[in-house]
């Protein structure tokens, strides 16, 4: 488990108008709070926080560093934005709590040449990078290995496969990991069976017509 250091600063609550000049020099009005504990005013600087928020970082654990003061484990639980600047005016932070699962957003690394690229012939395309996994904050993976070395053509791996210890999954069952497409020699191998017949079908499709006639022509005879 790997905790992001956030530095805060605590604040006295005042009117919107204190926010807002607190928001003009670039300090962002937060709240920290917890099941038990009494809430806390902070501001953390905008600069910081676009770090925290950034793409795939939005789960992170956070150590709040509250006037020089650590040991303050927390999440991002909520956010406000200004509905015509899209900057955030307002964050809540939870506090974690030990014997408390949380929601995460974890990475996946994949490692290895999978077999099916590497003597196959395949393509491997990676198309989840991150899961959503709920756990005690202990048991919180830094990120989620898997070895695809052994990974033959034409796999589709699915996140119901993957072993999370004690954490859960909170990310569809079926959402795929990675997929290994065939090589372009086996699907033109298995395309060419088809290519040759055809033309085999299209030549027997007159004469099998041809056969319905006949039965007719005979009838007129009659």
């Amino acid at each position: 488990m790997q905790f992001t250091t956030l530095n805060a600063k605590s604040r006295t609550i005042g009117s919107s108008r204190d926010c807002s000049r607190a928001r003009k020099v670039g300090n962002i009005p937060a709240t920290y709070y917890g099941k038990g504990s009494e809430s806390v005013s902070i501001s953390i600087l905008e600069k910081d926080l676009e770090n925290v928020l950034a793409p795939g970082k939005r789960y992170t654990l956070l150590d709040l560093v509250i006037d020089g003061k650590g040991g303050n484990p927390a999440i991002v639980y909520q956010y406000q934005k200004n509905n015509i600047s899209q900057k955030i005016i307002h964050i809540d932070f939870l506090k974690i709590e030990e014997n408390t699962p949380v929601a995460v957003r974890v990475p996946i690394r994949l490692s290895g040449i999978p077999i099916g690229v590497k003597n196959q012939g395949g393509s491997l395309s990676q198309e989840s990078h991150y899961l959503k996994l709920s756990a005690k904050p202990a048991d919180i993976p830094t990120s989620i290995e898997l070895d695809i070395s052994e990974m033959p053509n034409n796999t589709t791996y699915y996140a119901e496969k993957l072993d999370l210890g004690k954490a859960s999954l909170l990310s569809p069952k079926r959402a795929v990991i990675f997929t290994i497409s065939k090589g372009r020699e086996e699907a033109e191998a298995a395309a060419t069976p088809a290519a040759a017949a055809a033309p085999a079908a299209a030549a027997a499709a007159p004469a099998a017509a041809a056969k319905k006639e006949e039965p007719k022509k005979d009838a007129k005879k009659k």
